[in-house]
């Protein structure tokens, strides 16, 4: 693995912003800090990346934007981490990183896409739903070449680069292979996704029906219900269908109100009696399957996404390569109590 600017500022305890000046032979650093930091340079057989310095030096800055929804802490820290490892990376070149967040609702996201594109975005990684809306804004940001990664979420049919993050229709595939070890053909269950406008939800609730009929299941047996990854909606349609059906003894949680899940379980007097498979590890499922609330969940990872997307991106504007493939998935871990 080639050495970089952050792994000689730990070894030779200084921070990279000393190792920075070092490098470009800036001034206001001692003597023996800076002999210190050259022969960690030397240990470390690193040498600075050519293109990056011309590229540092040509007084042409490189703008990615970063656009996503206004997601739960972990997530956000998650993507935040494969942000930071990007920049970090690239602290040789003269690039910059703009992280926008939008709410869920309305047209949020498609605003601030014009916003970044429109304060210079040369380049985009988004998660955004799948609607006429953003199809067709990618296409115009195609036609003014903007490239647009997407990640977390695909819109396969817009002109995207390609698309980084989780397989969703195997891992919902995954998901009904997992289920049918604990069901026989008739009983009951209950499948919550967000909606058919969020692509990796719907990819896994097709995947996941899909391995079931596979398997013999009827798709009559399963209730579905859409609650938009809002809590008070899937509080609501869990309840409901644990009331009205008291033989109902699995639930497949395919978006992130897991916590909601639970909870209606818990009102309806039934946990320990309806088994739970999710999706993600935050600390929430964490804790849960600890418990015994939730038995199953299928991981993904998130820092991988956005690291990928801007990476693929950075090349795209310094290299003008095309990316090698239209999918980079991310591993899709099965994890339980004993596997934390």
């Amino acid at each position: 693995m080639r050495a970089t600017i952050k792994m000689i500022a730990e070894k030779a305890g200084v921070s990279i912003g000393t190792v920075d000046r070092v490098l470009h032979d800036r001034p206001y650093v001692k003597e023996e800090v800076r002999t210190r930091i050259l022969q960690v340079m030397e240990e470390l057989d690193y040498h600075p990346n050519r293109m990056a310095s011309a590229l540092a030096t040509s007084g042409t800055p490189r703008r990615l934007a970063v656009i996503q929804p206004e997601w739960k802490v972990y997530i956000g820290d998650a993507v935040g981490a494969g942000v930071t490892r990007f920049r970090e990376e690239h602290r040789d070149y003269n690039v910059s990183v703009n992280v926008r967040t939008y709410p869920p609702e309305g047209e949020a996201c498609l605003k601030i896409l014009d916003e970044e594109v429109g304060n210079g975005a040369q380049a985009v990684a988004l998660c955004a739903s799948d609607s006429r809306e953003t199809r067709e804004k990618l296409a115009e940001l195609a036609d003014r070449h903007i490239p647009v990664v997407t990640f977390n979420s695909d819109i396969p049919t817009a002109p995207r680069l390609c698309y980084v993050g989780e397989d969703a229709h195997h891992a919902g595939r995954v998901a009904g292979e997992i289920a049918a070890k604990f069901l026989r053909p008739g009983d009951p269950l209950l499948l919550v996704y967000a909606g058919p406008a969020y692509a990796g939800h719907k990819a896994r609730a097709d995947g996941f029906l899909e391995r079931l009929a596979d398997l013999g299941f009827r798709r009559e047996d399963c209730r579905i219900a859409a609650t938009h990854d809002d809590y008070d909606e899937t509080l609501r349609a869990v309840e409901a269908a644990l009331a009205e059906d008291p033989d109902l003894a699995y639930i497949y949680m395919a978006n992130f109100s897991v916590t909601a899940c639970v909870e209606a379980i818990r009102r309806q007097g039934r946990t320990g009696r309806v088994r739970v498979l999710s999706h993600d590890n935050g600390p929430d499922i964490q804790r849960f399957l600890k418990e015994g609330l939730v038995d199953f969940t299928i991981g993904q990872d998130l820092a991988y996404q956005s690291y990928q997307a801007l990476s693929v991106l950075f090349r795209a504007l310094t290299e003008h390569k095309l990316p090698e493939r239209d999918c980079f998935y991310s591993d899709s871990p099965i994890l339980n109590a004993e596997t934390l």
